[in-house]
């Protein structure tokens, strides 16, 4: 059911607005995978 909904919901979004949620979220993804940068030690 959680699914058909989210279906509906998108639906009723025009193009642009699908592909700016899609390309948001690709990048969200991607900056998840990036490991986080190792903190320097204080001097």
């Amino acid at each position: 059911m959680k699914v058909l909904k989210e279906v509906l919901r998108l639906r009723k979004q025009d193009k642009d607005e699908r592909d700016e949620h899609e390309s948001l979220l690709d990048l969200y993804l991607k900056a998840m995978e990036v490991p986080a940068p190792s903190q320097a030690k204080a001097a």
